[in-house]
């Protein structure tokens, strides 16, 4: 998966239209680290 879906994933897990194109600067696998990091705090609700 490309940075930019990655980061695309982690708005959608947010539920945010917020411009976090700031996180493309962060190295695939510190976004891969994130996304899975937020997925496993919101399926916990």
């Amino acid at each position: 998966m490309t940075k930019e879906k990655l980061v695309q994933k982690i708005k959608e897990l947010l539920k945010t239209d917020i411009d976090l194109s700031f996180l493309l600067e962060l190295k695939k696998e510190e976004i891969e680290t994130l996304v899975a990091c937020i997925r496993d705090r919101t399926d916990q609700k």
